[in-house]
């Protein structure tokens, strides 16, 4: 081999030795700034107390600050879009429901793929859903408030954090199942469907557990069933929608972080390994507990299948049941 060609050999191998450690190297170096964690939904809800106490761990776990920034409305859409169109290195994450991932892309044109312009990073929680009503209604059971929708079909109204939203797509099969005829009534999140629940401005809706239960300890809602397969243990005398003879419910929601694609794989595993040990802390868990809510364990590579094997479900869920946004 000519010494020319030894060179460039020697050159060759040392580029791919480099490119190989860059990676590594950021990964080290990683995080350097503060971390912007982008929640689609206003501030005050249960979705985003989650997200702020996961924000308060890796604050602590990383060292760097992490600013939750919310940005509600078009269906979690403003605030992927604005995760989507983010550099990927690491410092602009998203928290998400199945809703703006695996849900949406069926529902709407979206500007974006969510299966391939994010990077699933890990589950933090699995979420059931919460069958509620406001006090006010005067309904303490399921088989009451069966009752009550056949003596007032065509007068009531269930809410909804969004159109295509689990909430929504719940809440229309439970309208269709029941034959209500409710009105759906779409809100950009948590506190302002609330806000109109209450006060029976809508008399039913599907939310997830940390609101529900909080609501339901100052006696302003009544909480008639969940979703999911099992009972959950803050609330154990409620029962499941599948054991009031609907199997069609027993689907767990979650709450999950992304990235955008193209995150280096050593920084996606780095901040993976801090949700895992944050999640993992007694103080988070006892409180995920304590509403409803089971911390999650799937990080890179099982979320990522979760994902995309989701998405499918829900495809053939959504076109089963003829699910619409208006």
């Amino acid at each position: 081999m000519s010494s020319r060609h030894s060179i460039a050999a020697v050159l060759g191998c040392l580029s791919l030795s480099l490119a190989s450690a860059a990676p590594t190297a950021a990964a080290d170096a990683y995080p350097s700034k503060p971390i912007r964690l982008i929640v689609p939904y206003p501030a005050g809800g249960g979705f985003d107390t989650v997200a702020r106490r996961l924000a308060d761990g890796l604050r602590e776990r990383l060292a760097t600050p992490v600013i939750v920034e919310n940005k509600p409305g078009g269906n979690t859409i403003i605030a992927t879009d604005a995760v989507v169109r983010a550099q990927p290195d690491g410092y602009t994450l998203l928290m998400n429901a199945p809703a703006g991932i695996v849900q949406g892309p069926w529902l709407q044109k979206l500007p974006y793929d969510p299966m391939q312009a994010l990077q699933p990073l890990y589950m933090v929680a699995q979420v059931p859903t919460a069958l509620i009503v406001p006090t006010s209604l005067g309904v303490s059971t399921f088989d009451q408030f069966k009752a009550y929708a056949g003596a007032h079909k065509g007068e009531m109204a269930y809410a909804s954090l969004g159109s295509g939203s689990t909430l929504h797509i719940f809440g229309a099969m439970l309208n269709e199942r029941l034959g209500a005829q409710a009105t759906h009534v779409p809100y950009k999140g948590d506190a302002p469907a609330m806000g109109d629940l209450v006060p029976g401005r809508v008399q039913f809706m599907f939310n997830n557990p940390v609101s529900a239960i909080n609501f339901a300890k100052q006696d302003k809602v009544r909480i008639l069933a969940i979703s999911g397969a099992a009972r959950l243990p803050a609330i154990k005398d409620v029962p499941t929608l599948g054991e009031l003879g609907m199997p069609e419910f027993n689907i767990t929601g979650w709450y999950g972080l992304f990235a955008p694609a193209g995150t280096p794989r050593p920084v996606a595993d780095k901040l993976a390994d801090a949700v895992k040990a944050v999640m993992q802390t007694p103080a988070l868990r006892e409180y995920l507990e304590s509403v409803g809510v089971v911390g999650g364990d799937s990080g890179v590579d099982a979320f990522t299948r979760q994902v995309a094997e989701e998405y499918q479900a829900w495809g053939e869920l959504i076109k089963k049941n003829n699910i619409r946004i208006e």
